[in-house]
């Protein structure tokens, strides 16, 4: 009789729907030590930090997908962190994404909702790796061969809604590039058109407060910009299995007129190296990675760079360093050093930030 109820449980199939449903999450410790002043004995702060993120992604049907996710932190949108502080008090949990993806043909993609940024670019020079940006955005594909593929995305973000104005500001980007693989040397290269709507003259949430403003405290310009970006590299045998150099360069249409000496303060760049893993997989995989940076005042709106170097700011340049090994699968321990300060106004308020992570993935 035992072995019977065996061979029954042994048959139980689980629903269609189950197989189709996919589970993932990370959980991030994080130490984070920071100090900006222009005095050398100013004190450093230190914060504890966490991060989680868990998410659900589902096959509807072969066409179609759709995934939702959850994520500590505020509504910042370029911050997923939770402080450890309030004396143990109970931290928010935060809608991270929610999107429906159709795919009718193999070099076709398209999506709505909030979801990961479809724009590629090698580091966080123009968005926080944090940004799920809310609107639709399609993805075209051509492959030549299995060296060469070309790819366009156009994308409408959805930056804010006014209830008592027609106005609402929108962000349109477009993005071609290539891809080419040829065995050892790789390369991608792209370039991105942003058209701003209704940015001149709003106020945003969440902004560094570092672009132009006018007597209101609006911003001054709409920031039409165009972004390229590149990396190549060569994959290497022996103990270190991938070499690359990558960079990015933004310009805007904004601040048309030369300051007192003969600039714009319109421009950006970024250009970096890296050695090491380019998936950090198993036990002692690593990477270092280098890059410094410039982003000049009204190269972009300062709502959407990188959060950790110098608060998101615009007019801000500096070095960052980054480590990070494998303790095991799914495990890592990285060290990321930021050294920034501004590039104009208050230039001798540098900026020295380090992060100590331990990520766990599932």
């Amino acid at each position: 009789e035992a072995a019977k109820e065996q061979v029954k449980t042994a048959s139980v199939k689980l629903p269609d729907w189950v197989e189709k449903v996919k589970f993932k999450g990370d959980l991030r410790l994080r130490y984070q030590g920071e100090k900006t002043d222009e005095k050398a004995d100013s004190p450093q702060r230190d914060r504890y930090r966490i991060r989680w993120r868990v998410g659900m992604v589902a096959n509807v049907t072969d066409n179609w997908e759709t995934g939702f996710g959850f994520a500590s932190g505020s509504d910042d949108p370029r911050s997923t962190n939770q402080t450890l502080e309030n004396v143990f008090q109970t931290p928010d949990v935060r809608l991270d994404y929610a999107y429906a993806k159709y795919t009718p043909f193999k070099y076709l993609s398209l999506i709505g909702g909030k979801f990961k940024n479809p724009i590629w670019a090698p580091k966080d020079l123009l968005w926080d790796g944090d940004i799920m940006p809310e609107g639709v955005a399609a993805t075209f594909t051509h492959k030549f061969n299995d060296s060469l593929k070309v790819f366009v995305t156009p994308a409408f973000f959805i930056l804010e809604e006014f209830s008592n104005s027609t106005k609402d500001p929108n962000l349109f980007a477009a993005q071609a590039g290539l891809e080419a693989n040829f065995g050892m040397p790789y390369l991608k290269v792209a370039g991105t058109w942003y058209n701003f709507t209704n940015v001149e003259g709003n106020v945003f949430p969440h902004t560094s407060k570092s672009n132009s403003l006018d007597s209101k405290g609006k911003l001054f310009y709409d920031y039409d910009s165009f972004a390229a970006g590149a990396e190549i590299g060569v994959n290497l045998k022996g103990p270190v299995p991938m070499i690359a150099a990558f960079g990015e360069y933004v310009v805007s249409d904004a601040d048309d007129d030369l300051d007192k000496d003969g600039n714009k303060d319109n421009t950006g760049y970024l250009v970096g190296l890296k050695a090491g893993h380019k998936k950090i997989d198993k036990l002692l995989d690593w990477q270092l990675k280098y890059n410094y940076r410039e982003l000049e005042r009204d190269a972009w709106p300062d709502f959407l760079p990188d959060s950790d170097f110098y608060g998101g700011a615009t007019d801000t340049k500096g070095h960052e360093f980054e480590l990070t090994i494998g303790l095991a699968k799914h495990v890592t321990f990285g060290i990321d050093y930021y050294h920034s300060k501004p590039i104009r106004k208050h230039s001798e308020r540098e900026q020295d930030l380090i992060q100590a992570d331990l990520i766990l993935k599932w």
